[in-house]
């Protein structure tokens, strides 16, 4: 899944250009899903006295809405976006407002003024209203929402599977630094030893994060044991065990 972002100031055009990528990732037949940041703290889905809000003012921490149509979990307490990302499945995860996450990005913009203050190494292509104004900044293309299909030609192009964030430096940069060179065009993903996942653990149904250090101790410590066994051969190798 190829995950990207979609940052910059209030009224710039963010939601338009998300929406408006959304539609043309579908026209070609892609599946998208879409994350919003909300920065206001009294944010609530639940509507003042309806039943999910009761559950929660009677203390459930985690309140289920399953309809013909739609599925909802609400968790009353902050999730991190990566304790999200299991939950999705689609060819492509699009963040809005999330300045902070390690995904390369297109910011949007009123004006050149803003793009100054607000821009951001892991910036791989700018649209917005500023897009209407300039064909470029500092090397990155910038596309109008009346253009979008260049623009998600350019985001087919740049995005790529969410980096891990674990800085394990199996290939000799921390995931941040791993982010913009990829962005730059120095590395690919391809590059990530996390990512690369020659061991691979579930607990129960959610699979555990292993860094590539991780990855080489538990298979060469597996194979080293299981290769004294007459029926060892090299192979893909399957351990179960049960609680």
């Amino acid at each position: 899944m190829k995950v990207f972002g979609v940052y910059g100031y209030k009224n710039s055009g963010k939601t338009a250009v998300v929406t408006s990528i959304i539609r043309e990732l579908r026209r070609r037949g892609r599946s998208v899903a879409a994350v919003k940041h909300v920065s206001h703290p009294d944010f609530t889905v639940n509507a003042p006295g309806v039943d999910t809000d009761l559950f929660a003012k009677a203390g459930a921490r985690s309140i289920g809405i399953l309809s013909d149509e739609e599925t909802t979990i609400i968790y009353k307490d902050k999730k991190k976006l990566l304790d999200m990302m299991p939950f999705f499945h689609s060819d492509y995860l699009i963040l809005e407002g999330f300045r902070q996450a390690l995904v390369p990005k297109i910011i949007t913009a009123h004006n050149s003024d803003e793009l100054e203050q607000d821009f951001r190494r892991e910036v791989f292509a700018i649209s917005g209203l500023v897009a209407n104004e300039i064909a470029e900044y500092k090397g990155k293309k910038a596309v109008p929402i009346g253009k979008i299909e260049k623009l998600v030609d350019i985001i087919e192009e740049k995005t790529f599977s969410k980096i891990p964030e674990i800085d394990c430096k199996g290939c000799g940069l921390s995931c941040e630094e791993m982010l913009y060179a990829i962005v730059e065009g120095e590395r690919t993903i391809d590059d990530c030893m996390t990512l690369k996942q020659d061991v691979k653990i579930f607990i129960g149904d959610r699979e555990v994060q292993l860094n590539a250090f991780v990855q080489r101790f538990i298979k060469n410590t597996i194979t080293g044991m299981l290769s004294s066994l007459s029926e060892y051969k090299k192979d893909t190798i399957t351990i179960t065990i049960e609680k």
